[in-house]
C-alpha cells in the first residue's frame, strides 16, 4: 500500500455504489417516485405538507425529509434484497438526497406540479 492510498479518505458514497455496481442515491430517488405503495402512502402526502409551508414563505430545510428518506431505504430494502446494502443508508447519501428532494419538490410546487 502505497502512504498517498492510507492517507486519502476513502469516499463513502462511492465505495457503496463500487460496491453495489449501481448508484444507490439514484436508484433510491426512483424507487420513492415509482413505488405506487410508497408514493401513495408517504412521498405524496409529504410533498403536500411541504407545498403548504412552501406557500406560506416558511423555510424548510432538507433535514425535514429525513425520516421519509430512511422509511424508504427500509422498504427499498424489504423489496429488493440486494447483497451488499448496508443495514442503515449512509448519512451522506441521506443528506445528498434530502437535499435533491427539497430542491426538486421545491422547484416542482413553484410551476404548479401539485396543484
Amino acid at each position: 500500500m502505497l502512504i498517498k492510498e492510507m492517507l486519502e479518505k476513502e469516499d463513502p458514497v462511492s465505495s457503496t455504489n463500487e460496491k453495489l455496481g449501481y448508484d444507490l442515491k439514484d436508484d433510491l430517488i426512483f424507487f420513492m417516485n415509482n413505488d405506487p405503495k410508497f408514493y401513495r402512502e408517504d412521498y405524496f402526502p409529504k410533498m403536500i405538507k411541504f407545498k403548504k409551508y412552501v406557500e406560506s414563505g416558511k423555510s424548510v430545510q432538507p433535514e425535514a425529509f429525513e425520516s421519509m428518506v430512511k422509511h424508504a431505504y427500509e422498504c427499498y430494502q424489504k423489496k429488493f434484497p440486494v447483497e451488499g446494502l448496508e443495514p442503515d443508508l449512509n448519512k451522506e447519501i441521506s443528506e445528498s438526497i434530502c437535499e435533491y428532494i427539497c430542491e426538486t419538490e421545491k422547484r416542482n410546487i413553484e410551476e404548479g406540479h401539485y396543484d
